[in-house]
């Protein structure tokens, strides 16, 4: 018997990044790995540029980030 880990949460920024950063989380949270992963995917390939990442419950371990989502992080990291 297997046994389904619904321990994935799928977040987002709906939007322009440079306008907007309201987190929002998935209604559907938490899914399985794969489930998480699609939904992220059909997301961040909407063309609107949105902010999306699959983090784990527990850890906040990310296993996805969009394009967008990784942008942003580098220039909050980026030295002044």
């Amino acid at each position: 018997m297997s046994v389904i880990k619904k321990i994935w949460n799928l977040k987002y920024v709906v939007g322009n990044p440079a306008m907007f950063s309201r987190v929002t989380s998935c209604a559907d949270n938490p899914m399985t790995r794969a489930e998480a992963l699609a939904s992220a995917e059909v997301i961040a390939n909407n063309g609107g540029g949105w902010r999306v990442w699959v983090e784990r419950v527990d850890t906040l371990e990310r296993i996805f980030e969009s394009v967008a989502e990784k942008c942003v992080a580098q220039s909050a990291h980026a030295p002044n």
